[in-house]
């Protein structure tokens, strides 16, 4: 019986001391690969393995710095607000233009579209309903000082391919193409 307890203490100690496992399981039969359960032809692979360039984690933000906020424009519209147009934000981010929060690292996640109260107007000269935008944000990782594409000595853009994403949309039936803009940024 004491054979069995010390196993499972060694278990338990192995596990709990042992890194996160990041490999993909990758199998080939012929000219057919299967990676994590997905199928894929030799050429495609080959093209997706030497393409793939991977992405350092996100650094964690400090507990000080706010992880989530909302963001109200300051006035009614009857269509979404042009780009220049700035926000009241909460956890004291003051008032920023939508390129301004996703320079800061946030990611819009929902906007919301709030009626306007009875006794206002309730329709633009164009006829069309009046509505405050609310912009809900969360960031993982702290703010960036650069542009999301960097740019190199020319005048070309380079672009990040997100290889968990295409792997997904490939696996899922979608055309390679599309993948390929889907999950490019």
């Amino acid at each position: 019986m004491t054979r069995f307890w010390r196993s499972a203490l060694l278990m338990v100690t192995l596990c709990s001391a042992a890194p996160p496992a990041l490999a993909a399981f990758i199998f080939r039969v012929g000219d057919t690969v299967y990676v994590d359960g997905k199928q894929y032809s030799w050429e495609d692979w080959k093209k997706i393995r030497d393409t793939y360039q991977p992405e350092a984690p996100a650094p964690a933000v400090p507990a000080q710095e706010p992880r989530a906020a909302s963001c109200v424009s300051s006035i009614y519209y009857d269509e979404f607000p042009s780009d220049d147009e700035r926000f009241k934000c909460s956890a004291g981010l003051g008032a920023l233009t939508r390129e301004e929060i996703l320079r800061g690292g946030w990611k819009i996640d929902l906007i919301e579209k709030i009626p306007s109260p009875p006794g206002n107007p309730a329709q633009s000269a164009r006829g069309l309903p009046l509505y405050l935008y609310k912009l809900v944000i969360s960031r993982s990782a702290p703010p960036r000082d650069s542009p999301r594409l960097e740019r190199d000595s020319g005048s070309r853009v380079q672009r990040r391919t997100d290889m968990l994403c295409m792997n997904d949309c490939l696996g899922t039936g979608g055309a390679r193409d599309f993948c390929q803009e889907r999950c490019t940024n």
